[in-house]
């Protein structure tokens, strides 16, 4: 008889500041307590040899845990080619991190502290060859783990995305971008979230709705359509702690979707 557990998976993904990354998970079940109580994690990147990177700000996205870049592990004999990053939760045990099926839970936000850019950064695979070579032939844990009661072990099956480029600048699912030289400060933001754009020509964006993870509409707020620089600066002061989606629209439907990270201390 197979006994199939709910399982999760994480994600990697570059914010528009280009230089702050959020690591988050998505879980394929619900898990009410005691079933999402978690022993612990550890979340493992990958990158090329030799390229800077230090990461540093880590702020956590869960109230009531925190996050350490415990372990660099830089050319090991089973991939010299490559280095690897390791943080873990510092806390022995938790039941605050939802487990909501298909919700993006953010874990936390890190940026590289190293001047330039890194290039490609991934989230190591599970089954990948290389990564069983490092612990079986280094003996150097550079594995995904998140240990939850409910998965009786670790419930991370895989990773949701081929990782975040710094070299390549996203358009956030609009092809070609609506507006231009989009910025969205500060990363990660607490009581004020300011957006700056370009309109190249006119027809631009007329509306920004934001809304949280479940969906629900935070705001909706009209904006100049017309060619040239625009701000704006949200309140997001009774926003709750985690990851928002903003999408900027024009009357022809056309639209830009970019996503910021508000945390409370």
């Amino acid at each position: 008889m197979q006994m199939l557990w709910a399982q999760a998976k994480l994600n990697l993904s570059l914010m528009p500041d280009q230089r702050t990354y959020l690591v988050s998970m998505v879980p394929e079940k619900t898990w009410a307590p005691p079933q999402n109580t978690v022993a612990s994690i550890q979340v493992v990147l990958q990158l090329q040899a030799g390229k800077p990177f230090l990461a540093g700000q880590i702020n956590s996205m869960i109230p009531g845990i925190t996050w350490a870049d415990n372990a660099y592990v830089e050319s090991p004999s089973a991939a010299s080619g490559q280095q690897f990053v390791c943080f873990v939760m510092n806390e022995r045990s938790t039941n605050k991190i939802p487990f909501d099926a298909g919700v993006e839970t953010p874990l936390f936000t890190f940026v590289n502290l190293e001047p330039g850019c890194a290039g490609l950064v991934q989230l190591v695979e599970k089954n990948d060859a290389v990564v069983r070579d490092v612990v079986l032939r280094d003996r150097i844990n550079v594995t995904q783990n998140m240990t939850v009661l409910g998965a009786r072990g670790n419930a991370v099956t895989g990773i949701l995305n081929q990782g975040a480029d710094c070299t390549v600048l996203s358009t956030s699912g609009s092809t070609p971008a609506l507006v231009n030289n989009l910025r969205v400060f500060p990363v990660p933001a607490t009581n004020f979230l300011n957006i700056a754009w370009e309109n190249a020509a006119a027809n631009g964006p007329d509306k920004l709705l934001v809304s949280d993870m479940l969906g629900k509409v935070m705001t909706l707020e009209n904006t100049s359509d017309l060619t040239g620089e625009h701000r704006m600066q949200l309140d997001i002061a009774t926003y709750p702690t985690g990851l928002y989606t903003a999408v900027l629209t024009n009357t022809s439907g056309e639209r830009q979707v970019f996503r910021f990270v508000v945390i409370h201390p």
